[in-house]
């Protein structure tokens, strides 16, 4: 089940990334603070968690970096990569979870939880909410949002404040988007829908709270925005570093 449950932690990943709006514009770089609460979750207790993390977004590709680990986004290719510094290696995964493993590579309850899982992913809808209710976070002015995303691991309910002191490019974002969940089981037919409400928050989002209910169990965990510019992606920051060795998921 080990490798089962890496790969479901990986798609957790990517479906909080893409369902944070606003972020894409070519070569834009963000600087982070994360937090997330402590939590426990199949017998195993998580400590509270701070981290500070920065994001170079094009148009078709994107990189996060903290002190754990680095994530590689290509759309160009299809795949993510998760990649470890201290030991010098990477995952690699398809954008189209249902090629992430071979028949042979998982056991009957693998499979059943797997095929469970990207049935469940067709059901996925997302609800924005504007509000009325704004405030100054940092040193820009922002308005709250409600976004709710209902899906089979459980719901999840951001309250996000953005800001329009920063401007984005909407149609690369909604690219960006589009260009992920197309590659994404039974995502197809609510591309659209998305879409629409993703266009619904205005601007960059500056501080995000999230709480995310999996297996009955409560995981609370916020984003605040501290550097915001563009500019020219470094060269060669999007593709793996020289002599990193490949692991198997």
């Amino acid at each position: 089940m080990k490798k089962l449950y890496t790969t479901l932690a990986g798609i957790a990943f990517f479906i909080v990334f893409i369902m944070v709006p606003g972020l894409v514009q070519a070569d834009v770089f963000m600087k982070q603070k994360q937090h997330t609460d402590a939590f426990e979750m199949m017998g195993q207790t998580q400590p509270a968690n701070d981290i500070i993390q920065t994001i170079w977004i094009s148009k078709d590709k994107m990189r996060t970096d903290n002190e754990q680990q680095s994530v590689i986004v290509r759309i160009d290719k299809g795949v993510m990569y998760f990649i470890d510094h201290a030991q010098k290696i990477y995952n690699e995964m398809p954008m189209d979870f249902s090629k992430a493993f071979s028949e042979e590579d998982m056991d009957d309850e693998e499979k059943a939880q797997f095929n469970k899982f990207t049935q469940g992913m067709m059901k996925m809808e997302i609800t924005i909410t504007q509000t009325d209710e704004k405030k100054k976070i940092n040193k820009w002015n922002c308005r709250k949002y409600i976004q709710n995303v209902e899906m089979f691991m459980g719901p999840m309910v951001s309250e996000i404040w953005a800001t329009q002191d920063l401007k984005m490019d909407e149609d690369l974002q909604t690219q960006f988007l589009t260009g992920m969940m197309a590659s994404m089981p039974g995502m197809q037919d609510s591309i659209k829908k998305a879409e629409q409400e993703m266009r619904k928050i205005k601007g960059v989002p500056v501080l995000t709270s999230v709480t995310t209910t999996v297996m009955n169990k409560t995981m609370k965990s916020s984003q605040e925005l501290l550097e915001f510019k563009e500019g020219k992606a470094p060269k060669g920051i999007f593709d793996l570093p020289a002599g990193y060795k490949k692991r198997s998921m």
